[in-house]
């Protein structure tokens, strides 16, 4: 082979840039560190590693590629896609890394439509980027990845748990919404903030990837989905524990009956009354730990790093920030064998969380102990309590809101927008949960449960108060969102990178 011919002075460039990445080159020099660590095996390492340096070299192929435009917009993206045989969404990707690392700068342009009576009001559609490219050394521009602790000191931490479970130093823990880092372990390989959902989330670019569309466009305030139902479940077990419907463990329930997962991960209660910890179920049996809705925050994925080893297929139910991780995780892809055993995603609905202390204030709020209550519930504007004598008690949400965890404000996400399927209460008449099918993976599950009679289905429009409902209230919590956002940014604070 003539490498002389076949390879360019350009390829060259965009390896050594790619060498000298600080992400890639603080896996090759932290390697016995890593193995030593016993995260992962050493095959494992390696396959990291070079998923890793694949994913850099098209990132800096695309940046020099840009660098040699006089104008760069979509079109030139999309040649870039064909030149280099890669999804456009592929491509999009790649360029929201180049700006959340600073290499470029992107203003999006939009046209406006202009209204069409009162029920058909003004809007902006998406038309084009203006990409700016910084045309300086890549040496002297690149950025670093940071640890998350950044994120944790900033309060803008999600406690999903992912940092924590695919540390491969085992540096990282997260615990009650708050996160920990050992610095003496720390290598500075920045893995932790490449999966984190609050260091940088291309919303846009995961709802093409959640609609499998090749344009961007916008979406509701609930993100992308194909149907939506009211539902709730037939199995009798689950019943008779659940918090309203109880699709999401019937979800389980059937992913397990018929060896669709070998496990799943959730939440159950810890020893702590009330304070939930991560789960790894391994069968029917356990799905039962899992019932019922915890307001406390839990971190999940932290626990991602018990099966590094296998190839087992698993299944996540979590709330919209654990969802996100995991779209991101596969959107960005560097060969984690924990993130890419899941084969499920099943969401819940979430407008907030709250600290294990402030739960307890909360109890304070409605003068009722903590080891007294059976159940709670977030509906029709208040919190509710109910005791095990059968008492109920309820506080209005704006009266506690300022018990929330500070961290929350930052997210837009009702719905778990980034999820196979999402379940939560709200649209639907109590005792049934609302049903978001998002994806073909939701949608063929959805219809097996149907098809086992696991569960009794009706349209949205069937039910009170529907999707209207739903509607406005994802829009709260977006809106709510963009506030806190510019009050952050006004006091020249991070926020997350959406």
């Amino acid at each position: 082979m003539d490498s002389e011919g076949s390879i360019t002075w350009e390829y060259l460039k965009n390896v050594a840039d790619t060498l000298n990445s600080y992400r890639v080159r603080a896996l090759i020099d932290a390697k016995d560190e890593i193995i030593n660590a016993g995260r992962y095996s050493e095959d494992q390492y390696y396959s990291i590693l070079f998923k890793m340096f694949d994913e850099e070299l098209l990132k800096y192929s695309l940046f020099e590629f840009l660098k040699t435009q006089p104008i760069a917009n979509i079109e030139i993206l999309k040649e870039f896609s064909q030149k280099n045989s890669l999804d456009i969404k592929k491509v999009y990707s790649l360029l929201e890394l180049l700006r959340s690392e600073n290499l470029i700068k992107i203003e999006e342009v939009y046209d406006e439509i202009e209204a069409q009576g009162e029920e058909t009001p003004s809007k902006l559609v998406f038309r084009d980027f203006k990409i700016e490219v910084y045309r300086e050394d890549i040496s002297l521009v690149k950025s670093i990845y940071e640890p998350v602790e950044i994120i944790f000191d900033s309060n803008i931490c999600s406690g999903c748990g992912t940092c924590a479970g695919v540390c491969p130093v085992n540096c990282l823990n997260i615990y009650n919404g708050f996160g920990q880092i050992d610095k003496d372990k720390c290598i500075r390989c920045g893995i932790c903030y490449y999966v984190c959902p609050r260091s940088y989330l291309p919303v846009k670019l995961m709802n093409m990837y959640q609609d499998n569309a090749s344009k961007i466009k916008e979406y509701t305030n609930i993100g992308n989905f194909i149907e939506v139902y009211s539902a709730r479940t037939k199995v009798k077990e689950i019943s008779e524990v659940c918090q309203d419907g109880g699709i999401a463990s019937t979800c389980l329930y059937y992913l397990f009956d018929n060896q669709k997962i070998d496990f799943a991960l959730g939440a159950k209660m810890s020893n702590t009354i009330w304070r939930p910890e991560p789960l790894l179920l391994q069968n029917k049996k356990d799905i039962i730990q899992t019932a019922g809705t915890k307001y406390v925050n839990n971190p999940t994925l932290r626990i991602l790093n018990e099966f590094n080893g296998s190839n087992h297929s698993v299944a996540v139910v979590g709330v919209p920030c654990i969802m996100q991780s995991l779209l991101k995780s596969e959107i960005y892809n560097i060969g984690i064998p924990s993130l890419n055993n899941v084969k499920y995603k099943i969401g819940i609905f979430c407008m907030e969380s709250f600290s294990y202390q402030s739960l307890l204030k909360i109890c304070e709020v409605l003068k009722i102990a903590i080891n007294d209550i059976k159940k709670m519930d977030i509906n029709k504007g208040k919190f509710f309590v109910y005791t095990n004598n059968g008492e109920e008690s309820s506080v209005p949400i704006k009266e506690i809101s300022h018990l929330a965890r500070e961290d929350c404000e930052v997210c837009f996400d009702l719905t778990s927008e980034s999820a196979d399927i999402s379940v939560g209460s709200i649209g639907s008449p109590s005792g049934w949960n609302t049903v978001i099918i998002r994806t073909e993976t939701g949608k063929k599950l959805y219809e097996s449960l149907i098809a086992k009679d696991l569960i009794e289905s009706k349209p949205i429009e069937e039910v009170k108060p529907g999707l209207p409902m739903l509607q406005k209230i994802a829009g709260i919590k977006k809106n709510g969102c963009k506030k806190h956002i510019n009050e952050k940014k006004e006091k020249n604070l991070r926020v997350p990178i959406y």
